[in-house]
């Protein structure tokens, strides 16, 4: 370039770098600040179709371009990908830096899992030591195998409920059968008189009676297993089928269920246990016609704890937590001073008032679950495997969303599976990610699951040397501590109003799973949930986005007629875009809406184009129909076929037929159905400009 063009294009020379810069800057303000008409984009180069850009390179058949994989062997990367842990804590764990912060973040999360396993593991109608059980053996192995930084795992409400409700149902189930066995021989007199005493005078053909642990650990190993499947088939991505608005009503209804099932123990009365259709409704009319028969003590203790956790969490834990550098563990002193209450006075003897009870001592034994009742749970089994794994990657997503690293959901799998494989032999329920405990172990400064490696030992000497001190502490206090848990997941419910603002289907698909779950069942509310979900997808998927596009003047730009004033047709050509794919449920509404785009009033394929020359309009019959199928992403045989017919329809009609910017899979399709004079362009400018010189030249 000349100096009079570096003139012209900015008005001065170069004296320095520093004016060379600053003038720089001033003309892209200049350019930025006036884009529409100044920045221009002028490319000249030929009108290609498709199969021109193959010119150059050889057409080398797919078969000769496919090359035999090799046998791969295992190598230490693959080591490193199953086990993540000997990468971040055996390789390149910082222990100057990370240690500390994990060691506050996994204390803080300790101190919070004593309260919570308790209470949650009464959802699961075991022992409330079992929630200590879960926050260390399966946790350590997660620890190990996972790929998320942050999430805490253990108890979890709506799982333990979940759980909860089979112990119940096959425990209690079989103990009955066997009383009824029982007493039917001993009724019997001459039951048993030849019998040797070494054998059993429980028939053979009896059903076997099982524990609540031994269930629950039955429904854990089945967990397990059908999560290590899912790693097997590489089914991560399962938990793209739960959206956020599916997740947030199921986990709402399941609050309510959590809520009725503590209602005994807030109360201090019996009441019977309600599976099925509008379960909670009968379990609340049960307490209505019990009313009598509640133990107001338990009552003034329930809500004295309510009170106390609600007052501290909505006034006083923002200002307190922001001049310590650890939460205070509201939850645990509160067990505290309920424990030191009821110990040193005759609280519970006077009034009646349910306490934990005994509470065994140190770890538990190695005793592997009953597998005659795998098949049994595996129904349940299944829907507790997708829940609590769409759970813990919900919270793992988002913190790794956040904190800007990236997670497998492959892996997850496999590390929850073998989490739960290896729990389900030392007494623990399924486990998985705590949303408070996550969040906590984040906010206070927790870098890696060494934060869980530390929790987890912490909770070893509980378990060894503290847990049976809290024996004398009140069920209700649990209960209470597990309500004020939930207020959060309780309350949203006001966000079905948000949704339907942004989505009526995703307000629909909360609807329906909150109400199915609240009034039929937990399991069946979240297959609700699914089938709604999959209905709008399915639905979605069936409505075709038809449009005509018309030319920005004087440009390659091509957009939506009804959307852009300033875009006109081209003469002569009807171009039509389509978005979403083409199959045999969607096949007819495709091939409606074009015949809609391009038929006359009187149903001819016959369209009209609208030119404007100096301000005049000329009607012009179109010749050409281009088919923009940049937004097809798929098309399967049936879709293939109707296309096909389609276009002989206008061929027949005299209209020559274009396809422009189809992708790389879809024009593949197409060639192999071999669809006659169809021709294939990249862009929708190359074939407008194809058929505008095709015209001169019969001209």
């Amino acid at each position: 370039m000349n100096e009079n063009a570096e003139k012209d294009t900015y008005g001065t020379f170069f004296d320095d770098a520093t004016s060379e810069t600053s003038l720089l800057n001033a003309n892209y303000s200049r350019v930025m600040g006036k884009m529409s008409g100044s920045v221009v984009i002028n490319v000249k180069r030929p009108v290609y179709q498709l199969d021109d850009l193959h010119d150059g390179n050889p057409n080398v058949e797919l078969e000769t371009t496919v090359k035999r994989k090799k046998v791969a062997k295992l190598n230490w990367s693959d080591v490193k990908t199953v086990v993540p842990a000997i990468d971040w804590l055996f390789t390149n764990y910082n222990w100057s830096e990370d240690f500390f912060k994990d060691f506050v973040a996994g204390f803080t999360v300790a101190v919070l899992n004593i309260p919570q396993g308790m209470a949650y593991a009464m959802l699961g109608n075991v022992d409330p030591t079992v929630g200590l059980y879960m926050a260390i053996m399966p946790v350590i192995v997660y620890s190990l195998l996972g790929t998320s930084k942050h999430v805490s795992m253990g108890s979890f409400s709506v799982v333990c409920l979940m759980t909860g409700k089979v112990v119940s149902t096959y425990a209690n189930a079989n103990a009955n059968n066997a009383n009824y066995i029982n007493a039917n021989v001993d009724a019997d007199p001459t039951a048993g008189t030849f019998a040797d005493p070494a054998v059993s005078l429980q028939p053979h053909n009896a059903a076997a009676v099982y524990t609540s642990i031994e269930v629950a650990t039955a429904v854990t190993l089945m967990v397990g297993l059908i999560q290590i499947l899912m790693y097997v088939f590489r089914l991560g991505v399962v938990c793209t089928i739960l959206s956020e608005t599916l997740v947030s009503g199921f986990t709402a209804g399941a609050a309510v269920h959590v809520v009725t099932s503590q209602m005994k123990e807030l109360l201090g009365v019996k009441i019977e246990n309600h599976n099925g259709l509008f379960q909670i409704v009968l379990t609340y009319y049960d307490i209505a016609n019990r009313i009598r028969d509640v133990n107001f003590a338990t009552i003034t203790v329930s809500i004295i704890t309510v009170v106390l956790l609600l007052s501290y969490n909505m006034h006083l834990k923002a200002f307190i937590n922001k001049r310590l550098f650890m939460p205070v563990p509201i939850e645990l002193i509160t067990i505290v001073i309920g424990t030191a209450l009821f110990q040193f006075t005759t609280f519970s003897e006077d009034y009646q008032i349910k306490l934990i009870g005994e509470i065994e001592r140190g770890l538990p034994d190695f005793k592997p679950p009953p597998v005659n009742l795998l098949m049994s749970v595996i129904t349940e089994s299944v829907i507790i495997a997708i829940v609590a794994y769409s759970i813990t990657m919900s919270m793992a997503l988002l913190f790794s969303e956040k904190l800007k690293y990236t997670i497998d959901t492959n892996q997850e799998l496999l590390a929850q599976g073998v989490g739960n494989v290896f729990g389900s032999f030392f007494s623990c329920l399924p486990f998985a990610a705590s949303l408070s405990r996550s969040a906590t172990q984040q906010t206070v400064g927790g870098r890696t699951q060494m934060a869980s490696i530390v929790s987890a030992g912490l909770l070893v000497a509980v378990v060894l040397w503290i847990g049976h001190l809290f024996q004398p502490l009140p069920r209700c206090v649990l209960a209470s501590i597990t309500i004020v848990a939930l207020k959060d997941i309780l309350l949203q419910v006001r966000d079905v109003v948000r949704v339907w603002r942004t989505s009526k289907a995703d307000a629909a698909i909360w609807i329906a799973t909150y109400c199915t779950v609240v009034l039929v069942e937990i399991d069946v509310g979240l297959l609700a949930g699914v089938v709604v979900s999959l209905f709008f997808v399915f639905s979605r998927g069936i409505g075709t986005g038809i449009v005509v596009l018309g030319r920005i003047p004087d440009t390659d730009l091509y957009v939506d007629m009804d959307r852009y004033r300033r875009a006109v047709e081209v003469p002569r050509v009807r171009i039509i875009h389509y978005s979403g794919s083409l199959n045999v449920t969607n096949r007819n509404a495709f091939r409606d809406k074009v015949h809609g785009a391009l038929s006359r009033y009187d149903g001819q394929l016959a369209p009209i184009t609208i030119s404007i020359n100096s301000g005049k309009e000329t009607v012009v019959r179109a010749q050409c129909v281009v088919f923009d199928l940049s937004g097809m992403h798929y098309v399967d045989s049936s879709g293939l076929t109707m296309f096909a017919r389609l276009v002989d329809q206008l061929n027949e009609a005299g209209l020559l037929v274009y396809v422009a910017a189809v992708s790389g899979n879809v024009y593949d399709n197409m060639r192999a159905k071999q669809l006659g004079t169809v021709q294939f362009f990249p862009t929708v400018h190359d074939a407008v400009e194809f058929y505008n010189n095709l015209e001169e030249l019969r001209a």
